[in-house]
């Protein structure tokens, strides 16, 4: 047997040029992996590594997977799925079914799910590792994903994917089952004809785990008429065990209103389409309303917890620049009605807090602290005793009084306000943050449609707890 073509050269400075032979050409090629590093000569080395094919993608593996090593993992990556490509496929998947620890996993896996080889991922889909199986799921959520107004990739046998992933909603390692439940979500509409026949005919361990994906891909509307009334059934079902819990979004804004007359609270909110809820689903709707863009369409309202009533979503949020008026006027409408009424608004994550409260028809006090210049504009009243009471538990030189302090004074009160609005909802009546099962619970809770839902139409539904 003749031996392969001489490595005579590299277009690479202070590269050793040397006659082939098997260690010398490894040392050469280690060099290649190494000028990676090196920006000069970075282009170069991958012209080079992407010559020597598949040979070399041993020794980029080994980097790769060396956390002392000075090039950085996505130059390797890039390498193996970009230049080399499906070439590589055997390899690199055979090292991270042997992968010996958590982060050569996570390097190996990534490199592996950027290969872009559907048909060899769908192959993989039944291979006994884990994170093998967990990685091909991946891949093929990045190379077929229509989320987010991505196109359809022309050279996929969309249907033959999904017949592939759907056996995997049950699989045995759950990282595998939930990374396989959310690429479903994102390979369009063709996903729900064979989740509905796995409702209708099984296998029954799959059932439920359809069920959920079709609510994530279509809600409700992509569900049977029989699937609807199931889920309408366990509701009422769960109800009147149902315990109060925390009702905390990472922006959770809150109308608070004494009492519990929830149909009267329904009826001056003009909130129409109410349906049963529990407290975990009306959590799960504030929580996905409150993200990717505030939804004004649907509110929960919990029945009564401890003497009062709360409506929740960002259609509350009395210092939102699109809902800030009409909150202060159905504040002050519910005041009228019931004595009282306050509306809160609060980012758990740097997003600030704000609180509008009402007595007997009127504006007692409205206030935005959010590190934003424009927040002045929203300030109506005087500063609350409450709002006074914290500071000085705090330290702060009280809002509103005039000391000797200056800007330093006002420096303080800028850096607390912000976080305050769900200590005054406290102070003042009750906070969603402080619920739970020692919360004295009367009637039961409904999600419901806000006026908004009648111009700009029906809220888009989801896969929600229960």
């Amino acid at each position: 047997m003749k031996n392969p073509r001489p490595l005579t050269r590299l277009s690479l400075p202070g590269t050793i040029v040397s006659p082939w032979k098997p260690r010398v050409w490894e040392q050469t090629a280690a060099e290649v992996i190494k000028a990676l590093a090196d920006r000069d000569r970075q282009e170069a080395a991958r012209d080079r590594l992407a010559a020597l094919g598949p040979s070399v993608v041993r020794l980029l593996i080994g980097e790769l997977t060396d956390t002392a090593s000075p090039v950085p993992p996505w130059e390797i990556e890039w390498v193996l799925a970009k230049r080399i490509g499906p070439a590589a496929y055997d390899q690199v998947l055979g090292a991270l079914a042997a992968a010996p620890d958590e982060e050569s996993r996570r390097r190996l896996s990534r490199a592996f799910s950027s290969l872009g080889t559907v048909d060899r991922y769908i192959e993989a889909l039944s291979h006994p590792s884990a994170s093998v199986r967990q990685s091909a799921a991946f891949g093929i959520q990045s190379a077929c994903s229509v989320a987010y107004g991505r196109e359809p990739n022309p050279d996929v046998d969309y249907g033959r994917v999904i017949d592939a992933l759907i056996p995997l909603l049950a699989d045995p390692d759950q990282d595998v089952a939930q990374r396989v439940r959310w690429v479903l979500t994102m390979l369009g509409p063709g996903v729900v004809g064979p989740l509905r026949r796995v409702r209708s005919h099984g296998p029954g361990r799959l059932r439920a785990r359809a069920l959920s994906v079709l609510a994530a891909v279509g809600g409700e509307e992509a569900l049977s008429a029989a699937d609807r009334a199931a889920v309408e059934r366990l509701i009422r079902i769960k109800l009147p065990y149902d315990q109060a819990r925390p009702l905390d979004t990472c922006f959770t804004s809150w109308i608070t209103v004494p009492g519990g007359d929830q149909q009267g609270i329904v009826d001056v909110l003009d909130l129409f389409d109410a349906r049963p809820a529990t407290f975990a689903l009306g959590l799960s709707v504030g929580a996905h309303d409150s993200h990717d863009g505030a939804e004004y369409g649907r509110v929960y309202v919990t029945p009564e917890v401890d003497g009062w009533t709360l409506v929740l979503g960002p259609w509350c949020n009395p210092v939102d620049p699109e809902r800030a008026e009409d909150v202060l006027r159905v504040v002050t409408e519910l005041s009228r009605r019931y004595g009282h009424a306050q509306a809160y608004h609060f980012g758990e994550q740097g997003g600030g807090s704000g609180w509008l409260v009402a007595e007997h028809g009127n504006v007692v006090r409205r206030y935005r602290a959010s590190w934003d210049g424009d927040d002045a504009r929203y300030t109506l009243g005087e500063p609350l005793p409450e709002e006074r009471a914290v500071c000085i538990e705090e330290g702060v030189t009280p809002v509103g009084e005039d000391t000797t302090g200056g800007e330093e004074d006002d420096e303080e009160w800028a850096d607390l306000a912000p976080y305050l609005a769900t200590e005054l909802a406290r102070r003042l009546g009750v906070s969603p943050f402080g619920l739970g099962p020692d919360t004295t619970v009367r009637g039961a809770g409904i999600v419901a449609l806000t006026p908004y839902a009648r111009e700009h139409g029906r809220p888009s539904t989801g896969a929600y707890a229960i």
